[in-house]
């Protein structure tokens, strides 16, 4: 069940019935009903994955990373931030050079330009920690209990975590989101704390949205 939260939930498809209902009843574009509806499953991710832990696998908190922040993952997260701020002029370049890719980054920026600031900053708020708590914490440490492969476990939420920016970032777009989110993966390994990956990726979206 967990994974099923974890991995599943962010997928798209289900998400359009609620986004014809939000935009029918509530006159909402098409991107504030995805943004709100999104909000709501990362929610249930950063809220339900703790409980599940908690009460249903009788374990600790601190068997999917949350435990309490060290000096070390407040270093590695600054570590993280400045590998993502040297990467990004690379990438840049690279998606200028494919006109696909650099068409469906620039709509997906303008998708999210769109967008009211609370829900804005709600949605970034949210995506950080559910992205974190699901992909990372509970998905590495789970499946890597279940295969006995790091490597497994750290590849197969990766994957499905790029693949689930395709909507708003379009098929070659997502792509160059890998790279990024693999440094999230990396950290989590080498720390084993979801506050050093939090972090990281809190001020690698509020860089990339905001400024």
């Amino acid at each position: 069940m967990g994974l099923t939260i974890a991995l599943l939930l962010p997928i798209p498809p289900y998400r359009e019935p609620f986004l014809h209902l939000l935009m029918a009843r509530f006159g909402m574009s098409w991107m504030s009903a995805w943004e709100l509806v999104g909000v709501i499953s990362k929610l249930v991710v950063i809220v339900g994955i703790p409980i599940l832990v908690v009460r249903w696998e009788h374990r600790r908190l601190s068997s999917i990373g949350m435990r309490a922040p060290s000096a070390k993952d407040c270093v590695g997260a600054i570590l993280v931030f400045v590998a993502y701020v040297l990467m990004i002029p690379h990438l840049r370049r690279f998606a200028d050079a494919v006109p696909d890719m650099s068409a469906e980054l620039t709509l997906g920026a303008t998708l999210y330009s769109s967008l009211p600031k609370w829900l804005d900053w709600t949605g970034l708020v949210a995506n950080a920690i559910a992205e974190e708590v699901g992909f990372r914490g509970y998905s590495i440490e789970r499946i890597e209990e279940m295969t006995g492969s790091t490597a497994i476990a750290a590849a197969l939420p990766l994957i499905v975590n790029v693949l689930v920016h395709a909507p708003i970032w379009g098929i070659h777009g997502m792509l160059i989101k890998a790279p990024i989110l693999l440094l999230f993966v990396v950290l989590y390994l080498w720390r084993r704390s979801l506050f050093g990956c939090v972090i990281a990726h809190l001020l690698m979206d509020i860089r990339a949205f905001e400024f």
